[in-house]
């Protein structure tokens, strides 16, 4: 796809934000096409110095990034679209996306591939910003489990960022690319498919994805900690509940139903236990990951799940949550020490370093009859993006990308 200009008529959707008693507004989610500079937002906006790119000789490399689960949120009143944030927990697994990316001396921007939308825009954001007078070739091909907790966006978005920061001579450390994603999160419109829709970013996509891991994040996506996990197993599923639908069919979003949960019931409940969450992730949850305490790690996280947005993101599955809830109580009950549901959703995981309780957990699943195709086994990634050019692949582990 090349880009260019799209005449279709352009919607907006209003939604309202209920944090609490006296917090009452309104946010807008309008469409908009890859490219369109009222939605690429300045260095100052970004608290982030300004920096410009000269000629630039043609270079190609490959990108592979990690996938994330988004285990917790630490307060969504912290968020809202054009301010990222809002802290919390991710860990990055062993699913992946692949990004080709070339810069060429064409002012010209062509994709193939997937979410063909999101890399033209991006495309445009670092020629922008960096006042690059050439152009890109970008392939990406995520990994297909689309808006069900899995990160298909943010990882989409983070595999082209590395690709068109390395090309370019990596003007940006990972930490600004992170700024860089946060500030321009989005999704292709469920309504005209030539469209995109902002959307709302804690960083933990990005954090994971470049660096691998666990991860705690604060507000405005700063990394707090960061750990490898190693030897341990990830078992994931897609459990059929009522509120997914033809996920495998090429359904893009359901934007508008995430946003009225996230900015109205998580808001609520995270106002009443932002204090009660804090202090578990801090008293509980930091210690056991520097002691690198899966068991410790898992009771804390445990705690987590039944308080504030997150119990809002279980109960949107139906029967107040108790679909997920029960598989998440029955995998803690088999010896599983990390157990939840990612993002808001309905993927439901677990972590441990148990084969025996790995085995049951896999076994309940058959049980179940949940099928093959819906069920993912890997591994927790502990290296995190790597790029490859000229059949050299490399890390940044070492690459300042913890700053921040």
């Amino acid at each position: 796809m090349d880009s260019q200009t799209s005449t279709q008529q352009k919607q907006k959707v209003e939604i309202d934000i209920v944090g609490g008693r006296f917090d009452n507004v309104t946010t807008v989610l309008e469409e908009f096409e890859p490219g369109d500079e009222r939605f690429i937002h300045s260095y100052e906006k970004m608290a982030l110095e300004s920096r410009q790119v000269g000629d630039v000789e043609s270079r190609e490399v490959d990108v592979k990034v990690p996938a994330r689960l988004h285990l917790n949120v630490f307060d969504m009143n912290r968020f809202n679209l054009n301010r990222p944030g809002g802290g919390g927990l991710g860990v990055s697994i062993g699913v992946y996306f692949y990004a080709t990316v070339k810069s060429i001396p064409e002012p010209v921007i062509r994709t193939t591939g997937e979410r063909q939308l999101i890399m033209a825009h991006y495309g445009h954001i670092f020629k922008k910003l960096l006042g690059y007078e050439g152009g890109f070739e970008i392939e990406l091909q995520d990994h297909k489990r689309r808006h069900v907790g899995l990160g298909s966006s943010i990882g989409s978005m983070c595999a082209v960022c590395i690709g068109m920061n390395e090309v370019l001579g990596r003007p940006f450390h990972g930490w600004e690319l992170r700024r860089i994603m946060g500030f321009h999160s989005c999704e292709e419109s469920p309504v005209n498919e030539q469209y995109l829709l902002p959307a709302f970013e804690t960083g933990i996509g990005a954090m994971v994805s470049i660096n691998g891991g666990w991860v705690v994040a604060s507000d405005d996506l700063v990394l707090v900690q960061r750990v490898a996990l190693p030897d341990t197993k990830v078992l994931m599923f897609i459990p059929e509940v009522d509120s997914l639908e033809d996920e495998f069919k090429g359904v893009h979003t359901a934007a508008e139903s995430e946003v009225e949960l996230l900015m109205r019931r998580a808001r609520t409940l995270d106002s009443l236990q932002v204090g009660a969450k804090a202090q578990i992730v801090l008293m509980d949850m930091i210690p056991a990951m520097i002691r690198n305490d899966l068991e410790k790690m898992g009771d804390a996280l445990f705690e987590l799940m039944y308080m504030g947005s997150k119990r809002a993101e279980c109960e949107q599955h139906g029967a107040l949550g108790a679909p997920i809830y029960s598989y998440i109580n029955a995998f803690r009950e088999m010896g599983i020490e990390v157990a939840g549901m990612s993002s808001v959703g309905p993927t439901v995981y677990a972590l441990t370093r148990k084969q025996d309780a790995y085995d049951r957990a896999l076994k309940y699943l058959k049980a179940k009859n949940i099928s093959d195709t819906r069920i993912i086994e890997t591994e927790v990634d502990n290296m995190g993006g790597t790029i490859t050019e000229n059949g050299v692949e490399r890390t940044f582990i070492n690459d300042t990308w913890l700053k921040g």
